[in-house]
């Protein structure tokens, strides 16, 4: 053990003296490293005790302390509060904050300042804003799911997941509705506005529309008049995406179109997108794509929502849109490494499982998957320095 320490914080010490101030890969290696030492110096069952006592108790005290507003107060703080009087703040019992504050301070979510008394840190004012905080309000809706998904798999003998029809969702929820519809139903508003919040919080970090390769490739060797259709986000939410890159790139020509199912863009502000220059359009994608050659068909973290049959459908109902020659199609989605994989790509797969009976895919998964439409091919792969989902081009073939 002493000599894999010693090797680790080596390692560590060389990483940190070559960190560059915004260099998302060296930061990410960093971090790697340190997560390292922390699996060496912690024992097999400090490990486990942690998962079963520790990880579901932080985020089960985090929703709390979002619904009593305790992170909102105290980021708007100009000194330590203490427990007492964020209890009297929030309406609620001053024995029962202070014991959800002791143990979120342990993640270090807020900042002790003395005995029951905190102030807020970096991680404290991000979760007092609505994406954090729709992220959080969303996810939650999962602890039911996970409760169940043992007995779902019990029960479904230990298959794979891939029918949209059959999910541990609607196993745990008692119901025949799909997440999407679950959420967009009447009386759900608040956990639509969750799910939106939630969507736009994975935006942060670097965009893909930033880096120049992708902008090139995707935009560069043709004309594109004032008129035409240059980008459209299929199934795009808020409209978040388009809006970053109409502010990044304001001078292109070409029109950019919103796509999101009717309900979607009933409950959005049009008229705001559109002083943006963003046209927002009811659409459901496993129907004809109405807009025919367009530069670029854009759809971010959409097809690990759906099984293979479902991505098909929804690729070939774009294939049909295509110029040839000049159209792309651009996936925004995790591509799972062989080896050595994030702790954010396998638990977002394993949530599409649970969710959608879906899954996020390897690049060898994705090329077949895309090979399995016909008359579509993957060109390139990007990467996106500091994201975790890369851009899959596609062209017609």
């Amino acid at each position: 053990m002493a000599s894999d320490l010693t090797h680790i914080t080596n390692k560590i010490h060389q990483q940190a003296s070559q960190l560059q101030p915004n260099n998302e890969a060296q930061r990410l290696t960093l971090l790697q490293s340190a997560r390292a030492l922390v699996n060496n110096l912690e024992k097999p069952h400090e490990r486990i005790m942690r998962m079963c006592y520790h990880e579901g108790a932080i985020f089960t005290a985090t929703k709390v302390l979002i619904d009593l507003g305790i992170f909102k107060i105290l980021a708007e703080a100009a000194e330590p509060v203490s427990a007492s009087k964020l209890a009297q703040d929030a309406g609620a019992d001053r024995a029962l904050v202070e014991r959800l504050l002791k143990h979120v301070a342990i993640e270090f979510l807020v900042d002790e300042a003395g005995a029951d008394t905190y102030v807020a840190n970096d991680t404290t004012r991000c979760l007092a804003s609505p994406g954090p905080q729709g992220a959080i309000e969303d996810t939650f809706q999962m602890v039911r799911v996970n409760s169940a998904f043992p007995d779902f798999l019990r029960e479904t003998n230990y298959v794979n997941p891939t029918d949209k029809d059959k999910s541990a969702w609607k196993y745990a929820y008692k119901t025949d509705q799909h997440f999407f519809e679950y959420v967009n139903s009447p009386g759900r508003e608040r956990n639509l506005e969750a799910f939106r919040n939630h969507m736009q919080f994975k935006t942060v970090g670097l965009k893909w529309y930033e880096v120049p390769g992708i902008m090139e490739t995707a935009f560069g060797g043709a004309e594109v008049g004032k008129e035409d259709v240059l980008l459209i986000d299929v199934g795009g939410n808020g409209g978040h995406d388009l809006i970053g890159f109409h502010e990044a790139h304001p001078s292109i020509p070409g029109r950019l179109v919103l796509q999101d199912l009717p309900t979607i863009i009933q409950s959005i502000d049009s008229d705001a997108l559109a002083r943006q220059g963003i046209e927002a359009m009811g659409h459901d994608f496993f129907t004809p794509q109405p807009i025919h050659g367009a530069k670029v068909y854009y759809l971010k973290m959409c097809l690990h929502d759906w099984p293979n049959a479902q991505c098909i459908q929804i690729l070939s109902q774009l294939k049909l849109a295509l110029k040839p020659g000049y159209s792309r199609i651009l996936l925004n989605e995790i591509v799972i490494p062989d080896e050595k994989a994030g702790w954010f790509e396998t638990s977002v797969d394993i949530l599409m499982m649970q969710v959608h009976s879906a899954q996020e895919r390897r690049e060898r998964e994705w090329v077949a998957l895309v090979d399995a439409v016909g008359g579509l091919r993957v060109k390139h792969i990007w990467d996106v320095d500091g994201a975790v989902e890369k851009v899959i081009e596609i062209e017609a073939i």
